[in-house]
């Protein structure tokens, strides 16, 4: 509980899951997560009340998957809302492909955790990380995705979570895919280990 409702900035990825959880109706939304962190955090947590309302991918590594498992969700089942919870990287990946949401009118919501690097990775890369810097990741993802048509907004404090999520839904449901960016620290402490 203490992550889950942290009022700490950077946020907790914690709390942004607790927070959106906590928003949006989970009778009527599908979400689905990226590789590595985003997954780790979220479904330990993520409480699903219906069939399909959690697309989950197993222990692969496909970086930026969920933005297209996301897009199907939501033109399976237009009337729910469909979520993509990835990390920095993984936006990196695939981020552009955002614009395909807003071009065929693909109404989604993404919540981008960004801490600004690789998370977990810090062990399996020194060399790279040490001598390029491999692990870390910058950019304002919010106003990339601005360029590319969709609704975005920057969350960087803990309070500002709820209203967020609240425009961005409401956005999404008048059929303009949104995109926010939550800037968070580095959370190293999986629930498996608590």
């Amino acid at each position: 509980m203490p992550r889950l409702t942290s009022d700490e900035a950077p946020i907790s990825p914690y709390r942004a899951i607790w927070d959106l959880m906590h928003t949006v109706d989970r009778r009527r939304t599908t979400i689905t997560h990226d590789a590595g962190n985003p997954r780790d955090q979220l479904v330990p947590f993520w409480e699903t009340l219906f069939p399909h309302g959690y697309v989950g991918w197993g222990k692969s590594t496909q970086l930026g998957t969920g933005l297209g498992l996301a897009m199907g969700a939501k033109l399976a089942a237009p009337d729910r809302l469909s979520i993509n919870l990835m990390g920095d990287v993984a936006f990196g990946m695939v981020g552009m492909d955002f614009e395909t949401a807003v071009r065929s009118k693909i109404p989604i919501l993404t919540v981008i955790l960004n801490n600004g690097l690789m998370g977990g990775y810090d062990k399996y890369l020194p060399v790279s990380t040490e001598r390029w810097g491999l692990r870390y990741v910058s950019g304002d993802y919010a106003k990339v995705a601005e360029g590319l048509g969709g609704y975005t907004e920057r969350v960087e404090k803990p309070h500002d979570l709820v209203p967020a999520f609240r425009r961005a839904i409401e956005e999404v449901w008048a059929g303009r895919p949104a995109l926010l960016e939550v800037l968070t620290r580095e959370e190293a402490v999986y629930p498996k280990y608590w």
